[in-house]
């Protein structure tokens, strides 16, 4: 009989996060269990809960590696001459970094305005990282139609989901129209 493959930690937590998010999207943040995603994934709770607290702790950890993300880029952004194609090089660069997880990720934010005040409230909010974005590009007195403008360019992908609530678009199809969206609003 041959031997089952263990996975890592980090496999199983990749897995556990990828999982809880399907079912957050398809049965909503609330509506999902700890039971129903490890049970998704052959596991019993206990096994879960060995890896997450609870359904706050998956996604906190996403938000946590995307901050990590937001800061890696924000160090790239401080080292780059300020040529008039940043903008675009730069939203460019940073649609390349978002994955089919972040995509979850933000729709579950968009879907569930309560779960995403809680993790603001813990100190991880993605509007906050997208003000020091903006701060590099348009300064911190900059007239509100710039900073919208710059903020709407690095946050491509959260239009791309609102413009058809309700419906189920592939991740894959979402980056690949939030990236149209950027090349179309950095045009020179």
């Amino acid at each position: 009989m041959p031997q089952r493959s263990r996975r890592t930690a980090t496999e199983t937590r990749a897995a556990i996060r990828r999982v809880a998010f399907e079912l957050f999207t398809e049965k909503g943040f609330d509506a999902t269990t700890t039971r129903d995603i490890a049970a998704a994934l052959g596991m019993n709770q206990s096994s879960l809960y060995y890896h997450f607290a609870g359904k706050d702790e998956i996604v906190r950890s996403l938000m946590e590696t995307r901050q990590r993300d937001v800061e890696d880029f924000l160090a790239w952004l401080q080292g780059q001459p300020r040529t008039p194609g940043l903008l675009r090089t730069a939203a460019l660069r940073w649609l390349d970094a978002t994955t089919e997880e972040h995509v979850h990720g933000q729709r579950l934010a968009l879907a569930n305005p309560a779960a995403q005040r809680r993790l603001a409230e813990d100190g991880h909010s993605m509007a906050d990282a997208f003000d020091r974005i903006v701060a590099v590009f348009a300064g911190p007195d900059a007239p509100a139609a710039e900073a919208l403008y710059i903020r709407t360019v690095f946050n491509a992908v959260g239009s791309v989901l609102t413009a058809m609530p309700g419906r189920y678009v592939q991740p894959a199809d979402v980056i690949a129209t939030a990236r149209r969206m950027v090349l179309a609003m950095t045009q020179s």
